[in-house]
């Protein structure tokens, strides 16, 4: 089934999504008082509609504390060769790689990955088959030693259009 598209993301779904993250077993009459405070009327049927919605656009994504468990972080950035289908081949390469988050865009690299492994001689081997990959003409990498996650900044309210601005 085709995921549904949003046609609008706002304050409220912000504020939702906001409140879920910092306890994912909130009562919805408890995000509805929230809302109330900062100016919004929604019944907790409301939000649970606008849950659902949400849920539609989200993935389920448990991080494990790689450091509890001893295992490396290894994010890599790739440039590709300058070939017609080179960089439709090294994503797809990734892809098959044990990498846990592969994305393309347009920046400094053409493709960046994010992989976890059981030890530093695994991230040597496959920072090794990255860079041999024939479509791959340069890697960069991290093995994070140490990192900070605020997930209340993944959803940063400041960047969110306001209800007055659309």
């Amino acid at each position: 089934m085709a995921k549904q598209t949003f046609d609008s993301f706002d304050d409220i779904d912000g504020v939702i999504l906001q409140a879920l993250a910092e306890n994912p077993r909130i009562p919805y009459s408890e995000i509805t008082d929230t809302l109330s405070e900062m100016g919004y009327e929604m019944s907790p049927e409301g939000v649970r509609y606008r849950v659902d919605k949400i849920i539609d656009l989200t993935t389920v994504f448990f991080l494990v504390d790689p450091q509890t468990v001893s295992w490396e972080i290894l994010r890599v950035a790739v440039s590709t060769k300058d070939t017609e289908n080179s960089k439709r081949e090294a994503f797809d390469f990734l892809c098959e790689q044990p990498f846990w988050h592969v994305s393309r865009g347009v920046g400094t690299y053409d493709l960046y990955a994010v992989g976890s492994l059981p030890s530093l001689r695994e991230v040597d081997e496959l920072v090794t088959r990255v860079r041999e990959a024939e479509c791959i003409s340069k890697v960069e990498y991290i093995v994070v030693t140490g990192r900070n996650q605020d997930m209340t900044q993944y959803l940063n309210m400041d960047y969110l259009p306001t209800l007055e601005e659309e």
